[in-house]
């Protein structure tokens, strides 16, 4: 598995909000394998965790958490998002490897995108990567939360996805049908590959801003990129070569995953339906699909 990040000051969400609908779903674009090989996930009701024997019960429940991180020791972060009214309130909760549940940020009024104080995507050096998608920029912060360099992203056309960073400091994000990679302390964002997005009539109905869900990378500096209008989970090497890793029959498409140290990919996928389920495929090419009951 990846190596814990280094926590620091500030955490990133890298989520808009979005009610879960067959018109503009906005899923869980995470999913996390801490050091005892349990795996956690969320459905947006509750947190799960799947442990090595196969089962799977509720880790975290009743938030509404898109986006989950490692932590040092095997702590695991989230985020809980609620509205009230027509206004929103968020924390960030942290989960130790005994079971007790804590709040990082405690209940605050606004919506985590109004305050980018806080993220859940850095580097090996410290280092947290911050996405401003009304600026569409990414503030990359020091472990003081102070600001080292800002990567613009004013010249590309198209929704503002997600990013993945990897241990040695390469980001990697989505914009509109595109993947970009910024180099380790660079600011230039450069295209690796075109026109990622595809469509299935099945998921159709996912809206464009959602058709490019959860990112990662591997040792090898291949990018995983979920496309979530297409049932396809595609994966892009360092010189911008594009692979299917696997289709999604039926009424799943991909949403987020990883890979571990013995070369499984764990795909975090979502329903039509709004259920989740988690599937691991093996470098032999078998698999095996887990989900909650």
């Amino acid at each position: 598995m990846r190596p814990p990040r280094v926590l620091v000051g500030a955490f990133l969400l890298v989520a808009v909000l979005a009610t879960v609908s067959r018109v503009t779903a906005h899923p869980s674009a995470v999913l996390v394998l801490d050091s005892r090989g349990n795996v956690y996930f969320s459905d947006l009701t509750n947190v799960w965790v799947l442990r090595p024997d196969g089962s799977i019960e509720i880790a975290v429940p009743r938030v509404h958490t898109h986006e989950l991180w490692l932590g040092p020791a095997d702590t695991v972060y989230g985020e809980d998002v609620t509205n009230v009214g027509e206004e929103y309130r968020h924390r960030v909760w942290k989960l130790a490897p005994d079971g007790e549940l804590s709040d990082e940020i405690p209940w605050r009024d606004g919506f985590p995108d109004d305050f980018h104080d806080y993220g859940f995507h850095g580097d090996s050096a410290g280092l947290t990567y911050v996405l401003r998608r009304s600026e569409r920029v990414v503030d990359v912060l020091d472990q003081a939360g102070v600001l080292v360099r800002t990567i613009s992203l004013a010249g590309l056309e198209g929704f503002v996805h997600w990013l993945t960073v990897s241990p040695g400091g390469r980001m990697h994000v989505a914009v509109g049908a595109d993947l970009l990679t910024v180099a380790p302390g660079g600011t230039e964002a450069e295209l690796v590959a075109a026109g990622l997005v595809e469509r299935t009539d099945e998921f159709n109905w996912v809206h464009d801003r959602h058709a490019l869900m959860g990112m990662w990378p591997d040792s090898a500096g291949n990018v995983y990129v979920s496309v979530f209008s297409g049932q396809v989970l595609k994966r892009v090497s360092p010189s911008g070569q594009v692979s299917v890793v696997t289709r999604t029959q039926g009424d799943w498409s991909p949403v987020g995953g990883m890979v571990s140290d013995d070369g499984a990919v764990w795909i975090l996928e979502w329903s039509g339906s709004n259920e989740v389920r988690v599937r691991r495929l093996q470098p032999d090419g078998t698999e095996r699909v887990f989900e909650p009951g």
